[in-house]
């Protein structure tokens, strides 16, 4: 007997027969220097694993050449599929555009720049299928990263953990292996803030972590700075977490039992001397540091109005300009300028076009 639920759920994910074994999803940004032999590498990788699977790299509209060398790789071989965004959206855009167009029975999501080895991908596998774990995220030995990003990237993820309570560190990202049915229910999430690692640690189901090697960045250096980093966290937390808003009324109450002590303490200071209590720069200063935490207070809330509207508004997440696939005579073939949007929560496939 089944049971039709008006809320917004995620039902059971029904088996894909023509889905491949397994589908890696690579966002490529400034990946000129890593895209030849990212997919070299893959092919040999994937090779021993299956030989049913999929590469799909999505261009995040990088201002280099990325884009020729995706269509190369995807006419040469119709299990490349390469799939243009019409601007940049973002690296977390770009992933979901990745799992949007596959379909397998396991999804490995990487970075292009080749810190974390296609080798692994075996490992990753062959532990999920062994545990019969819906969620393998590789745990890293070392970041790969200058002391710098190193203390940002430890700074952000410790802020965003202990104000939103997701499960995020700087040991662990992107590059994971996860099952047709975590990709499945990945798709229902219709929220604007794509952040990847976020939503995984809100899907749920079985999840384990594998400690693999990871290397240092051969050439150029990651676009996340310290300042996009504070964004983020500031961003992702506004997005996922309602904490702020219950400091805000602690910080209210805190504020008016101050008010109430200090207005007592002057009443009965009066009333004791019978005299008046000289106090201007005391409400000077008081004035002003009340005004100061209204302007935050405010701004905090504007925070949570700006990005509630930025929901409410449901503009695509991404805009595909072209897929390029190589499956008809081995020439690259494009579709222009499809759209796609999330659908609601109870569509099968998450995207509509």
């Amino acid at each position: 007997m089944t049971t039709h639920l008006k809320a917004p759920h995620v039902p059971a994910c029904e088996p894909d027969v023509h889905a491949a074994e397994i589908a890696v999803i690579v966002p490529v940004y400034k990946g000129e220097a890593f895209v030849t032999e990212l997919c070299s590498r893959l092919h040999r990788t994937l090779s021993d694993l299956t030989a049913d699977y999929q590469i799909v790299l999505v261009d995040d509209r990088s201002p280099d050449g990325s884009w020729p060398l995706i269509e190369q790789e995807a006419a040469k071989d119709a299990r490349v599929l390469g799939v243009r965004l019409s601007r940049n959206f973002g690296q977390h855009p770009a992933i979901s555009a990745g799992i949007a167009h596959a379909r397998a029975k396991w999804y490995v999501v990487m970075d292009c720049d080749l810190q974390d080895p296609p080798e692994a991908i075996a490992d990753l596998y062959a532990h999920a299928v062994e545990t019969e774990t819906d969620c393998v995220i590789a745990e890293r030995e070392s970041s790969g990263l200058g002391a710098g990003r190193n203390i940002g990237s430890a700074i952000f993820n410790a802020i965003l953990r202990w104000a939103s309570g997701l499960n995020v560190s700087n040991k662990y990202g992107n590059f994971r292996i996860i099952s047709a049915r975590v990709a499945f229910a990945f798709r229902q999430y219709p929220e604007q803030l794509r952040l990847f690692p976020a939503i995984m640690s809100q899907v749920g189901f079985d999840t384990r972590y594998l400690i693999l090697p990871r290397q240092q960045r051969a050439v150029g250096k990651s676009s996340y700075n310290l300042a996009k980093l504070g964004r983020l966290a500031l961003e992702t937390i506004v997005a996922y977490s309602e904490k702020p808003l219950w400091w805000m009324i602690g910080l209210g109450l805190v504020v008016c039992a101050l008010s109430f002590l200090f207005g007592l303490s002057v009443v009965v200071n009066a009333l004791l001397n019978g005299t008046a209590v000289p106090g201007y720069a005391t409400l000077a200063s008081l004035l002003a540091f009340l005004g100061g935490i209204q302007i935050f207070l405010v701004s905090l809330v504007g925070l949570y109005v700006g990005r509630a509207l930025a929901e409410a508004k449901r503009r695509p997440i991404f805009i595909v300009d072209i897929l390029a696939t190589g499956r008809e005579g081995g020439r690259t073939t494009r579709d222009r300028k499809r759209r796609f949007r999330m659908a609601e929560t109870n569509d099968k496939s998450g995207f509509d076009g």
